[in-house]
């Protein structure tokens, strides 16, 4: 007989930018602790006050165990009306392919949203066929037409924000070398800032780094991947380095906005933010397969901010 083992996951989250993250990490502890013949099921029934950060990785961690062979199920009823209400206007678990409209069908479907604070859980195409980028590049600009909408931004943090969506999705789209990206993003009119979590479940940062003969020899482990990527060593040709444009996202995020930054790829990640920029060793049963993007923007820049004073 098989066994199953269910887990609880939280009700409600502090502000802290930290606290999902680490909910994940203890998640995916103890899915890796668990024997692999025996059945798991992420009960999320009980939750009241979700997150972004924590509610997008329960899909792709169940498709990326699924991928392993592993039997794994997440159970969402939610028991609280409102968390269920809202849970399924983000489409919860599977969220929203915009492959299934027609480009000019994209402002109609994203206008329903316009008196929102949150973006449904977005599964952008990955790949470089012709309908596929228009398709992505179509809806991916009403994206930040409608954020831009939501936050009610201007000048100049409208072109900051377009910037720091566009690179953080046109990282994915390289190195992921899967069929899908992930976006959601939710903003918090009372706190001033917008938090959107961008993930794939492709190559890690090592996988890209090890396909390239000219970094086989020198980029050995996830912890010289995270170093290489945020030094701006490119993996997008032999000849172009141009880099993941992460250090300009970065310096734009933290020194021009006062945000909070977070990758993590394998078992390592970066935590950058106005008081630290750590890159942190993880153990092996804490990993992701692929990238997962934390960023939390404030709406309101520092005094004197210009983002072409970052975009070199």
């Amino acid at each position: 007989m098989v066994k199953m083992v269910r887990f609880d996951l939280p009700e409600r989250f502090s502000d802290n930018f930290g606290d999902p993250i680490d909910q994940i990490f203890h998640l995916l502890e103890k899915i890796n602790n668990t024997p692999f013949n025996q059945d798991i099921i992420l009960n999320y029934d009980n939750a009241r006050f979700t997150h972004p950060f924590f509610s997008l990785s329960l899909p792709l961690i169940c498709t990326q165990n699924k991928r392993d062979g592993r039997n794994i199920s997440l159970k969402s009823d939610f028991n609280n009306p409102f968390t269920r209400d809202y849970m399924s206007l983000i489409q919860f678990p599977n969220g929203f392919d915009p492959m299934t409209l027609e480009i000019d069908e994209f402002s109609t479907y994203l206008r329903s949203f316009k008196s929102k604070t949150y973006l449904p859980i977005i599964n952008f195409p990955v790949g470089d066929g012709l309908n596929v980028t228009s398709v992505r590049d179509h809806f991916l600009s009403a994206v930040n037409q409608l954020l831009l909408h939501m936050c009610g931004l201007t000048a100049p943090m409208t072109t900051a924000l377009m910037y720091l969506i566009d690179e953080a999705v046109n990282n994915i789209l390289h190195h992921s070398y899967d069929d899908k990206g992930f976006l959601l993003a939710q903003y918090y009119p009372s706190k001033g800032y917008l938090d959107i979590v961008i993930a794939d479940i492709g190559r890690t940062l090592l996988q890209s780094y090890q396909n390239m003969d000219r970094y086989k020899k020198i980029v050995l482990s996830h912890n010289d991947a995270m170093k290489a990527a945020l030094e701006g060593k490119s993996t997008k040709s032999e000849t172009i380095d141009r880099g993941f444009g992460i250090s300009t996202s970065k310096d734009m995020l933290i020194s021009g906005l006062n945000g909070k930054y977070f990758l993590w790829s394998g078992n390592v990640l970066n935590i950058h933010n106005a008081e630290i920029n750590d890159i942190v060793n993880l153990p092996e049963t804490i990993s992701w397969q692929g990238v997962y993007l934390c960023l939390r923007i404030p709406v309101v820049p520092k005094q004197g901010f210009n983002p072409y004073d970052y975009m070199g």
